[in-house]
């Protein structure tokens, strides 16, 4: 299962959201081949990985009550999920903002990352014991701080980020 992340506007997200399961999913076929027109940060399959080292939780976290948990979430699994077969998830523009306050707060470089526990954890993918620590820790940060530049930029633009994990 590969995590994609897309850079939508407000129209294509308001179609969206009128698609069903089978169109919907042709339409995110259609953003892949078109990411000249709608950026896409692709984080492959360290995305599970990379969510439990920045929230030390196993599943997301939709309660906005403890927003730093919910932003960590939200980062990695959206804010609003499609009611489809495959993951397929929004964070609208407005709430960008909120979610990088609590992001920058993160030193990713710093988090104790420990494969054994990872894998004893099973995290998706089951690589943590068969790869070199320092290798996947390189891989992890990479993604953490692409992924937040892909925020960044999102943001600047004013528009709205779709979320696939297929």
């Amino acid at each position: 299962m590969i995590a994609n992340y897309f850079i939508i506007d407000d129209f294509l997200l308001k179609q969206s959201e009128k698609l069903d399961s089978h169109n919907l999913y042709l339409k995110i076929e259609d953003l892949l081949d078109n990411d000249d027109i709608y950026p896409c940060c692709d984080i492959d399959t360290i995305w599970n990985g990379l969510y439990f080292l920045i929230s030390s939780k196993e599943d997301p976290i939709y309660d906005k009550s403890i927003f730093e948990d919910y932003a960590k979430s939200a980062f990695i699994f959206g804010d609003i999920n499609f009611n489809t077969e495959e993951y397929i998830a929004y964070i609208k523009k407005d709430e960008i903002s909120k979610i990088l306050e609590e992001i920058e707060k993160i030193n990713i470089s710093t988090l104790n990352f420990e494969p054994k526990i990872f894998d004893e954890k099973q995290i998706f993918p089951n690589i943590w014991l068969k790869e070199d620590k320092e290798l996947l820790q390189e891989e992890l940060e990479m993604a953490f701080n692409e992924l937040k530049n892909f925020f960044y930029k999102a943001k600047e633009e004013n528009k709205n980020i779709l979320i696939t994990i297929m």
